[in-house]
């Protein structure tokens, strides 16, 4: 039997295939850690994540299917010029593996992310409750009081909480 150029590209096709869906998958696992973690920190859940989950599958799926281009160029390229073939898709395996390392780093990456900004807002609601002025103004009578040997300074009397 005589081998073609053609031999070995519906195997490397439907590797191809599997390890395109394969990072589907994986980018499905990390939508929706993302969203149960927004959830259970209290989160709303805005169309800005499934905007940003499309914006990824387009640009990781065309990787991989550009990735399958060069694979299959370099099996006609291999068949043509080296005279054997080049069944196994190695360059989509490769990003498939590369992307899929990214999705897993994304979903350990989403929890810590959404809590930081959770920090941020509360120091910044914190922020807000007393301003410059209102602090100097107690640190000054702690500190006035702290000097004249008053031990128990009445802070209270000057935060206006309104």
């Amino acid at each position: 039997m005589e081998t073609t150029i053609f031999d070995g590209l519906g195997l490397m096709c439907m590797v191809s295939v599997i390890s395109m869906l394969i990072v589907i998958i994986a980018m499905a696992v990390d939508l929706v850690s993302g969203w149960r973690k927004a959830k259970l920190l209290g989160e709303a859940h805005t169309s800005y994540g499934f905007s940003r989950t499309l914006t990824k599958f387009l640009i990781y799926e065309g990787i991989l299917l550009i990735a399958q281009c060069i694979d299959v160029l370099l099996h006609f390229g291999l068949y043509l010029f080296i005279d054997r073939s080049y069944d196994v898709p190695c360059v989509v395996i490769l990003m498939g593996i590369i992307l899929c390392g990214v999705e897993l780093w994304s979903v350990y990456e989403k929890a810590e992310d959404k809590q930081r900004r959770r920090m941020a807002k509360i120091a910044t609601t914190g922020a807000q409750l007393i301003n410059k002025e209102e602090l100097a103004s107690i640190l000054a009578e702690a500190l006035r009081q702290y000097t004249t040997g008053d031990e128990t300074p009445d802070l209270d009397d000057n935060v206006n909480f309104e």
